[in-house]
């Protein structure tokens, strides 16, 4: 009979091999989660695109873009309704009157809104594995675009024309910047179905008396906004982009994860080209609220009003960005 002799690994080999699969792992890993991250970053993206292409549903069987809502301080879930109808008379924002185009009839029919059943397209899978906040309910990781801060005129008349924009970081945290060089003109100051109609909720007459709500985008408080007033073009204009929210309010309800998706007019819900667009690995600052951004390397995505989803650079010039979230500034602008 043939004897065989088996010969055993020495320790050296045995570290040997555990030195190379060591070095593999490393060496593939971050090519692992650097396709995962691609991964989430386009089902980000088509999030937007289900979004872009309900707000297009929307625009076709009501006319006129998503509403804002009302001051989000002011709404609860029992206010909002399909009873209260889809343009300035209705308290829930956006997100409320798009789930019937995002295959949500059954939550947008229940009254009160019930907000902790899940809806992942408003929740970016980078950010979250949850479709629900911190808080339980349903939160948004998107916002709409409601254009930039402005300074009212003295008298507030249907018939103002202009009025003063500002783009770019305040020069002092927490406040508004008034002036900038270079600042875009010719804005329309009032959304017409709403200060024409003589019973307006005293809160959004508020805002709109105060100055403290901006109404240079496309989606804002009270707004119906119909197409023809996109006089910047489709193409050109912001609809919907990722929101900036520093990675330490992740979970804890706080900047950017305080209110329900379904609120009206709010920095959870609402943002514009006022501040330049932030990384969430970006710290907080009172500066930085309102901002769009996102948790995506280098790029945040955003959705434009012609349908189409692009990825934004974090470096863009703050005045393009300004530009590309107002409406009707009448300034050359390519994103």
């Amino acid at each position: 009979m043939s004897r065989y002799r088996f010969r055993g690994f020495t320790l050296v080999e045995l570290l040997v091999v555990v030195a190379i699969i060591g070095m593999l792992v490393a060496l593939l890993l971050p090519a692992v989660q650097s396709a995962r991250e691609a991964a989430r970053s386009t089902a980000c993206a088509n999030n937007l695109k289900q979004l872009a292409t309900a707000s297009s549903s929307h625009l076709l069987a009501l006319s006129h873009y998503p509403t804002g809502g009302w001051d989000s301080a002011s709404t609860t879930l029992a206010m909002i309704g399909f009873g209260r109808g889809a343009d300035w008379r209705q308290p829930g924002g956006w997100c409320y009157s798009l789930l019937p185009f995002i295959e949500q009839q059954s939550v947008y029919d229940t009254s009160p809104v019930d907000g902790t059943i899940p809806v992942p397209t408003f929740s970016c899978p980078t950010r979250r594995g949850s479709a629900l906040g911190p808080g339980g309910v349903v939160m948004t990781d998107y916002a709409g675009n409601r254009g930039s801060w402005a300074s009212w005129p003295a008298t507030l008349t249907s018939s103002t024309t202009n009025r003063d924009t500002t783009f770019g970081m305040p020069s002092a945290a927490g406040t508004i910047p008034t002036t900038y060089p270079s600042t875009p003109a010719d804005f329309k100051a009032l959304e017409t179905s709403v200060t024409a109609a003589g019973s307006v909720l005293n809160t959004v007459q508020a805002m709109f008396a105060s100055g403290s709500a901006a109404t240079g985008g496309v989606i804002f408080v009270g707004s119906a906004l119909v197409p023809a007033r996109i006089r910047d073009g489709a193409s050109n204009t912001y609809l919907f982009a990722e929101k900036y929210v520093p990675q330490t309010a992740y979970g804890s309800g706080t900047t950017g994860y305080e209110v329900v998706a379904y609120a009206g007019d709010s920095p959870d819900t609402l943002r514009g080209g006022h501040r330049p667009p932030e990384s969430d690995a970006t710290g907080w600052d009172a500066r930085r609220q309102g901002a769009f951004g996102g948790p995506h390397r280098g790029i945040f995505n955003a959705a434009f009003c012609d349908g189409s989803v692009r990825p934004m650079d974090f470096g863009i010039s703050p005045q393009t960005h300004f530009l590309l979230s107002a409406r009707e500034d009448r300034q050359p602008v390519s994103p």
